[in-house]
């Protein structure tokens, strides 16, 4: 958020914000130019940070503390001759957070580049303490947008002329080809995948088993509604109209999606079932086999399998002792429709993290006798403070548009970004500490995270064991949701007793719900890649660098690509793997890095 800055000579202004700005600018340049460890040094804090996305290499890279930054800029630059540098023409150096704010433009080798770096005040003068850079375009192969759009109509006399209706059909079929990438998944990630692809002119197909676009969203929870806000939701090139609710429901985002992949020309196929993949070293092709929705078997041999099918895959049920003799309903959280049958009835929910909790939420509001099992322990959050601590850049009076807001989110190396998070964490702790003193008191155990980080730090390391609250957790803490803690349901005796670990029963009950989670997503599909699956031990999460493994980036497989997370990250993260497939499909980069003249381009 834009403030003013007190310096001893009074408030900086815009006009100062915009000088100190470009004349960093204008001195980054000319100490890379002149590799000047000394002149660059002066430029940067002690304890400053660089965070770079393909502008520098084609991977995510990071350097930390000032000699750091400066050993790794240096060797960077003029390996990829980084020049052209100035103040960014959409959004002037602003004061803001303490500091000034400034994004620039700049070119490195086939590149076209932005960064962003904020300033904070030494007695010696501005000094940057954040340095991020990230690729934005290629120079030779802009993407078909603004000026450079598709016409969809050409005039004169054209023999043979087809109709765009047609052509799209003939496209979306691939019947006389193959598509260059194959996409699993027709998510969020799939569609932005899709989206940004199709923009640079890179054949793409993205495959779903679902019966509709959007349909893994329709068959959940009837009361699941996003719980970032429309401003950090939007996907590229297409933004939510103003009229879009602050938050979306699972059904408006199933129909937007839908909608999305129709008015972004996307090539889906439906109903089609991923079978199992080969990868030739020699050609560095698949060959993929796949089931559509009439039971044909098709094979495709892509260039590149990009996996974009969410973290989690086939739900877990854990084993319970008698569970087929249970007389009532007994459904995992993914099956569970609404609360709406069940008033007046006796429920029991298992699991305590973002599904439990609004699962419990909406069968007290129909009138249904519920508890709520805790096996061990949840990250409560709430509501106002998820979205003051950790979306402050996304809200509707945000001084930047989404694309410039993203580049600062995701500025600090994740390292960094643990710290932030711990002490955001804390902050927040200290918001909502009423609530979470209740709770203790009602039981109920709580977590912060691994190692505190919160849900930044959950859903990286894959689990869900937090509660985003707008009401259940109040439901809890006032004893309205009945809370077991602590214990796990063993078996079901008499047709609709439960029988906990610890040798407590409730009896009578009509309802079960198994919020319990998933299993990973790629360990679903790993065994049906076969050796070509053998180089990857993780998909998502921690890689030894500290960067994302095996996502969004080069995988350690050729060919084989992975896109997961939430919305925003998928709109940052999709567009530098974007890039560096289409300068693969360019000739400007090689499929493997190792053997750059394998294969058939």
């Amino acid at each position: 958020m834009t403030d003013t800055l007190q310096t001893p000579g009074g408030e900086l202004t815009g006009a100062d914000a915009a000088d100190i700005g470009a004349a960093w600018i204008a001195d980054l340049a000319a100490a890379l130019r002149s590799g000047s460890r000394s002149e660059l040094a002066g430029l940067f804090h002690g304890e400053a940070t660089w965070r770079d996305f393909m502008a520098f290499t084609w991977d995510f890279s990071h350097a930390i503390g000032r000699d750091g930054v400066v050993e790794r800029l240096l060797e960077l630059s003029e390996a990829v001759d980084a020049r052209g540098f100035g103040v960014n023409g959409q959004q002037p150096p602003a004061v803001a957070d303490g500091g000034i704010r400034v994004f620039f433009d700049f070119l490195t080798k086939d590149r076209i580049d932005r960064g962003y770096v904020h300033l904070v005040r030494e007695p010696a003068g501005f000094v940057a303490s954040v340095l991020q850079t990230q690729a934005e375009a290629l120079q030779d192969h802009p993407a078909k947008v603004g000026d450079l759009r598709r016409e969809g109509k050409v005039y004169g006399i054209v023999p043979g002329r087809t109709r765009w209706s047609g052509d799209r059909r003939r496209e979306a079929s691939f019947s006389d080809g193959d598509p260059a990438v194959l996409v699993l998944g027709a998510g969020h990630n799939g569609l932005t995948m899709a989206a940004l692809l199709g923009a640079l002119d890179v054949p793409t197909l993205v495959i779903d088993r679902e019966a509709r676009v959007g349909d893994t969203w329709r068959k959940r929870y009837a009361a699941l509604a996003l719980h970032s806000t429309v401003h950090g939701d939007h996907l590229p090139y297409l933004p939510f109209p103003p009229t879009w609710t602050a938050h979306t429901p699972k059904d408006k985002f199933a129909d937007w999606l839908e909608s999305y992949a129709t008015l972004m020309d996307l090539n889906v196929w439906t109903g089609t079932e991923f079978l199992n993949g080969h990868y030739d070293d020699d050609t560095q092709r698949w060959t993929i086999r796949v089931r559509r929705a009439d039971g044909t078997i098709r094979e495709l041999r892509p260039r590149h399998f990009f996996v974009a099918g969410g973290l989690f895959a086939a739900p877990k049920i854990p084993e319970v002792k008698g569970l087929d003799t249970y007389t009532g309903l007994a459904v995992h959280s993914d099956a569970f429709q609404g609360g709406g049958e069940w008033e007046g009835r006796k429920a029991l929910v298992v699991g305590a993290g973002v599904s439990g909790h609004e699962i419990a939420h909406d069968l007290y509001e129909h009138g249904t006798d519920v508890t709520l099992l805790q096996r061990s322990a949840t990250y409560v959050l709430s509501y106002e403070a998820y979205h003051k601590l950790w979306n402050a850049l996304f809200t509707e009076h945000a001084d930047l548009p989404p694309e410039f807001a993203d580049q600062i989110a995701y500025a600090l190396p994740n390292t960094r970004s643990d710290d932030v998070n711990r002490k955001l964490v804390e902050i927040g702790a200290e918001h909502d500490r009423d609530l979470l003193d209740r709770l203790r008191a009602r039981g109920f155990k709580l977590d912060w995270g691994p190692e505190g980080t919160g849900i930044l730090g959950a859903h990286m390391s894959g689990k869900d064991s937090y509660h985003i609250n707008i009401g259940a957790a109040e439901l809890v803490a006032d004893g309205k949701v009945h809370l077991k803690q602590g214990v796990e349901v063993t078996e079901i005796r008499d047709g609709r007793t439960v029988v906990f670990s610890d040798g407590s029963r409730m009896p009578d009950v009509d309802l079960i719900v198994f919020a319990t989670g998933y299993h990973q997503f790629w360990g679903h599909i790993k065994p049906a890649l076969g050796a070509a699956a053998a180089k990857i031990d993780k998909a998502y999460g921690r890689a030894a660098d500290n960067e994302y493994a095996n996502t969004w980036r080069r995988s350690a497989q050729p060919g084989l690509w992975f896109g997961t997370g939430f919305i925003r990250m998928a709109r940052f993260y999709g567009k530098f793997s974007a890039l560096l497939i289409k300068a693969i499909e360019a000739g400007i980069e090689p499929v493997d890095p190792d053997r750059p003249d394998a294969g058939n381009r």
